[in-house]
């Protein structure tokens, strides 16, 4: 009896510890995408086979520099005509679907653990990509946002990604101004509003340095291109951009 009541106990332990992982640490356990539990097979890539397939993998041509879709030429349409301070920008998945489930996720449901998860992604991503750069920095989250959600999802993301790629994470940036609602301006308006936005920390010295600068969606470039600015006074010989999503 009192082996049959320890065995019981020790069931509902690794029931309990089980079920904590799967609440605090879902990677392996469950879908991200749906939130179904997850056969053995699938735990590696923590999405079930329908979530896999649903992913909005970036295929096809895209623009040289700022990773827009594009179906002919080098360039799209925008960059032929205003080129952006920096010298390319690039992107694993279409920002719908599942790509903007997990970064609204992350930055306003609060899921940390999806830094990791994004970061190993875009990870792969430049890897392929061989694109060489000396060090990784992040687009600065406001004073307002920190104080809402407690932490900057961007320097998550930038903090994870270094790791995984071995290359060292410096912020570079400080943000000067509040972020301002840009979804109604239009696009020469969103570069005008940004500007001054950033500036650099003090006894940044970037000469000759190739900088990957990340951020989890990019969508008019305006962000970027002022970071790039900034960062290009500071002595930096190129930007690039990646981000989660564009």
């Amino acid at each position: 009896m009192q082996n049959n009541g320890k065995a019981k106990f020790v069931g509902a332990l690794r029931s309990f510890i089980a079920s904590f992982k799967r609440t605090m640490f879902p990677e392996g356990y469950v879908c991200l995408g749906c939130g179904k539990e997850l056969r053995s097979e699938f735990r590696d890539q923590s999405l079930c086979p329908e979530c896999l397939e649903a992913l909005p993998f970036k295929t096809g041509k895209t623009c040289a520099i700022c990773g827009t879709n594009i179906y002919v030429g080098r360039l799209c349409r925008r960059c032929s005509a205003f080129t952006p301070e920096f010298d390319r920008a690039v992107a694993p998945f279409n920002y719908n679907g599942l790509a903007r489930k997990f970064v609204l996720d992350l930055k306003i449901g609060g899921k940390v653990f999806l830094a990791r998860y994004m970061a190993d992604y875009m990870a792969n991503y430049i890897k392929g990509l061989q694109l060489k750069f000396d060090l990784v920095t992040a687009v600065p989250s406001t004073k307002k946002t920190l104080r809402q959600r407690g932490f900057d999802h961007t320097e998550l993301i930038a903090a994870e990604f270094s790791e995984l790629v071995e290359m060292p994470y410096r912020k570079l940036l400080l943000r000067t101004k509040h972020k301002l609602d840009q979804s109604r301006l239009s696009f020469t308006d969103r570069f005008n509003a940004v500007k001054g936005n950033f500036s650099a920390m003090p006894e940044t010295d970037l000469s000759e340095k190739t900088v990957l600068l990340i951020d989890d969606i990019l969508t008019s470039g305006a962000t970027a291109s002022e970071c790039a600015a900034v960062l290009k006074k500071q002595g930096a010989k190129r930007v690039y951009v990646l981000t989660f999503a564009r």
